[in-house]
């Protein structure tokens, strides 16, 4: 597997606040809108350095992280092991090209990923297979916008200026999802080139695997 543009963000990704934040309100959102329990295994897909998934961990089963970022797949493999996790693991895995993971899990997150996705419908595909009946898909983005919220140097790993989301959940039925809704999750503020401030909505849809 080639490496990818966020290998050498890596071993500074976590030191943004703005990032941390934006990983605590879509957990945040997660935990109101899908309720885990003790019991949810989950699957974090494109979890980066972990902190969406570590958010989530005292709240859950386990967690697994999966990424196609070498680099960023050992911060995070440093962080569980540091912090001992034993109920955390780390995955190389790019569901684009891979074959689907055996595991089936009651929870598949992701976030702030999908745009950077080439593939939406296999990716897709791959989350409602890695799903038990009933498992619900939790999946957080940004709304559609101009395409100006990636600064030019990451603008060759973007796929879509973000998404509609009337679309996506319909995207979403049509793979066998049920029970679609969306929320606003949170909102960016990001510095414009004439000095002003631009917001950008950050979505959480939740939907569940039809039995």
């Amino acid at each position: 597997m080639a490496g990818t543009p966020f290998d050498e963000a890596a071993s500074t990704w976590d030191q943004q606040p703005r990032r941390v934040a934006l990983a605590k309100a879509i957990g945040e959102a997660i935990l109101r809108e899908a309720q885990p329990t003790c019991d949810t295994n989950v699957f974090d897909y494109g979890c980066g350095t972990g902190l969406l998934g570590l958010y989530l961990l005292p709240h859950v089963a386990s967690v697994t992280g999966a990424d196609n970022s070498a680099g960023m797949l050992d911060v995070l493999r440093t962080k569980i092991a540091e912090g001992r996790f034993d109920n955390m693991k780390a995955l190389r895995l790019d569901l684009q090209s891979d074959p689907v993971p055996d595991d089936r899990y009651e929870m598949v997150v992701t976030g702030m990923v999908m745009h950077h996705v080439a593939d939406v419908s296999r990716v897709l595909q791959a989350f409602h297979r890695m799903l038990v009946p009933g498992g619900v898909l939790c999946l957080a983005d940004l709304d559609t916008e101009p395409g100006n919220f990636h600064p030019p140097e990451v603008a060759a790993s973007v796929h879509h200026h973000g998404f509609n989301r009337e679309e996506l959940k319909a995207r979403l039925a049509d793979l066998g999802f049920v029970g679609a809704t969306d929320v606003t999750a949170t909102t960016m503020r990001k510095e414009t080139a004439d000095n002003g401030e631009q917001k950008f909505p950050v979505f959480l849809i939740t939907a569940r695997r039809g039995e």
